[in-house]
């Protein structure tokens, strides 16, 4: 096990230029970060078109998220909208890079720098992703990567210039670190098992639905958010925070994103990150595909040299599609509705944002670059099915959602 997860981290120390730290999940990472660079009741500035995951882990690290104003060009934040008077407010920065669309890494280094800021980067979505040929995970204090989210097997990782904070980030994960039950822990190992063995496909389904309904919380989904108590949260956050208060929420799709990660896993995690760019082109050819759709208005701007975690089409009747691409047996993920400002209001303070960011939330149909074939096969069968958005944002933003 050992010479995996050097290997992995060695891996990561070349492509990224910094110490690495491997982890059972990106979400822990994260908090593994927080923790190490920030105190309890800092102001975190983020997007509130992120996971909410991401979310109730900024809320256990014991911070005040910031949600700020939306690029609707990339569906990231918009840091020139922001004053100098909350700037000089805020901690720190956590960045998005939303489905693999860079976030102004530029403006927002340059921001932190005047203003003495801490920059930390989510590239759990940004595998692949540069900005002027550097890559994402290279810009902050810190970054989290997901191998769950680009190579489709769990586990993450945390890079981090500073090699001196390794002990102290060692200790932090030690102590976060949990074993669930038996039974769940079986579950799971034979779930990655199959999983790292032969891809997401291999895994027989009442697996899968054993994992999903009987080991997560039953409560987990409310349309695209996670539903929760509001008098629930603020016990936990007057209780002092930190994972195992907050652990229903943060836990909600992935239970064992503080166990260790089975040998195997790690085996194939490595694996994968060696074959990536073998599999670039491929992959490459997935997104491409999906752009040449049409789907995507035009001022909106897509790096074309990356692979994406997501292709964001834009639909009318978002709902109406997701709900018939489902009955054929495809699932969409990575939709991040209601905006987190609507979601949790209580929880954050809040920015003015653009009534056109809606769409990145109300109209967004994230396809996976991996499974474009598929949904490809699926539009040919009902075209009529999707329309466009059209190019003006603020009117497709107007409209009134309709049910699906």
């Amino acid at each position: 096990m050992g010479s995996n997860v050097e290997a992995i981290e060695e891996f990561f120390r070349r492509r990224y230029g910094g110490d690495a730290l491997v982890l059972p999940s990106g979400r822990l990472a994260l908090y593994i970060a927080f923790r190490e660079w920030l105190a309890p009741g800092d102001r975190i500035l983020m997007s509130p078109v992120d996971d909410d995951v991401v979310f109730f882990t900024v809320l256990a690290a014991g911070l005040v998220p910031v949600l700020g104003p939306i690029d609707p060009d990339t569906g990231n934040l918009d840091p020139k909208a922001i004053d100098d008077a909350t700037w000089s407010r805020l901690r720190a920065v956590l960045t998005t890079n939303l489905y693999g669309i860079p976030d102004a890494m530029e403006v927002l280094e340059e921001r932190c720098h005047r203003h003495g800021l801490i920059l930390f980067e989510d590239a759990c979505q940004a595998f692949d992703t540069r900005v002027d040929g550097k890559r994402i995970g290279t810009f902050g204090t810190a970054a989290a990567f997901s191998l769950g989210k680009h190579l489709e097997i769990p586990g993450g990782v945390l890079v981090f210039p500073d090699s001196s904070r390794r002990d102290s980030l060692q200790r932090r994960a030690r102590e976060a670190l949990r074993t669930r039950p038996h039974s769940a822990v079986t579950a799971y190992k034979a779930l990655t098992f199959l999983t790292a063995v032969g891809g997401p496909g291999w895994a027989p389904r009442w697996l899968g639905h054993l994992v999903g309904q009987g080991v997560l919380p039953s409560d987990r989904w409310r349309g695209h958010r996670m539903p929760y108590d509001e008098d629930a949260v603020r016990n936990a956050i007057a209780g002092g925070g930190g994972l195992d208060r907050f652990d229903h929420w943060v836990r909600m799709d992935d239970l064992p994103y503080r166990t260790p990660l089975p040998h195997v896993v790690l085996a194939a995690a490595l694996h994968r990150l060696e074959r990536f760019d073998e599999d670039r082109p491929r992959l490459l050819a997935g997104v491409q595909s999906l752009l040449d759709l049409g789907y995507i208005p035009p001022q909106i701007r897509i790096p074309r040299d990356t692979v994406l975690l997501r292709v964001p089409l834009f639909v009318e009747d978002r709902e109406r599609v997701l709900a018939q691409l489902a009955r054929r047996g495809h699932g969409i993920q990575c939709i991040y509705d209601p905006p987190l400002d609507e979601y949790a209001p209580a929880f954050a303070e809040q920015l003015p944002s653009p009534p056109s960011r809606r769409i990145w939330s109300r109209d967004v149909l994230p396809v996976n670059p991996r499974r474009a074939d598929r949904f490809l096969a699926l539009r040919q069968e009902t075209p009529s099915l999707f329309r466009p958005i059209g190019a003006d944002l603020s009117r497709a933003a107007s409209r009134p959602t309709r049910a699906a």
